[in-house]
C-alpha cells in the first residue's frame, strides 16, 4: 500500500516548469485513521495540516490512460497532509527530504465515501477547527483533474488496490496545536474528526 502525495495542484498554487504537479510518497505508517488522535511530536517547531480531497485506488493499473482513469477508483475522503515545519532533527541537514512528510501519522485519513465515476468535478469539502470553518474547498479548483493526477502518477509507479492519493496541497494550511479538534465534510456530511494531543 503506497501513500501519494500531490505537490500544490491547486488553485493558483506553483507547478513544476512542465506545468505538471510534483509527486512525493509517505509510508505506510505514515496513515492515520478510524478517528485516532494525532499525538504531535517533538522533532519540530510546528505541524501544519494540508486539507485534501483522497482518492482509493481499487484495481491494479499501470501506464493507465485518461480515458481510462475513472474506473481505477471508487472511494474518496478528506484527508489532512501533515508536514513538520523547522525540523531539529539532526538527521535533516539542510533540506529534510522526506522527513518532514512521511513520519507517523503525517496522512490523516478521513471515512471513506463511495463515488461514481464522473462525480469528481466539483466536490465540495470544509475542515473546522472547533465547529469554526478553517478551510472550504472543491475539485473544481484543482489544476489538474484526478484522472490527469492518475495518468501522471501510474507513469512511474504501478497503482495498486489500496493505494491513496491525496490529490492536491493548497498553500494555506491548518496550523496544529494541541488541544485541538478537527472535523472535515464532504457536502455536509462528516468523514473525519481527530483529536490533537
Amino acid at each position: 500500500m503506497k501513500i501519494i502525495g500531490i505537490e500544490g495542484n491547486y488553485g493558483t498554487g506553483s507547478q513544476q516548469e512542465d506545468g505538471l504537479p510534483g509527486i512525493y510518497l509517505m509510508c505506510d505508517s505514515s496513515l492515520l485513521k478510524d478517528g485516532k488522535p494525532f499525538f504531535v511530536p517533538d522533532f519540530a517547531e510546528r505541524f501544519v495540516a494540508y486539507p485534501t480531497i483522497v482518492v482509493q485506488i481499487c484495481r491494479l493499473g499501470k501506464n493507465i490512460a485518461r480515458r481510462f482513469a475513472h474506473r481505477y477508483y471508487d472511494k474518496m475522503t478528506v484527508g489532512l497532509s501533515v508536514e513538520a515545519v523547522g525540523m531539529n532533527d539532526r538527521f535533516a541537514g539542510g533540506g529534510c527530504g522526506a522527513l518532514n512528510r512521511a513520519f507517523d501519522g503525517a496522512a490523516i485519513l478521513g471515512d471513506m465515501v463511495d463515488v461514481a465515476a464522473g462525480e469528481m468535478t466539483a466536490v465540495e469539502y470544509a475542515v473546522t477547527e472547533g465547529g469554526r470553518e478553517c478551510f472550504a474547498g472543491s475539485t473544481a479548483m484543482l489544476q489538474r483533474g484526478i484522472d490527469e493526477l492518475i495518468e501522471h502518477v501510474s507513469r512511474y509507479m504501478t497503482l495498486k488496490i489500496g493505494d491513496y492519493i491525496f490529490v492536491s496541497r493548497p498553500q494555506e494550511g491548518v496550523p496544529l496545536h494541541i488541544g485541538m479538534q478537527i472535523a472535515a465534510t464532504i457536502a455536509g456530511q462528516e468523514v473525519l474528526r481527530v483529536k490533537v494531543k
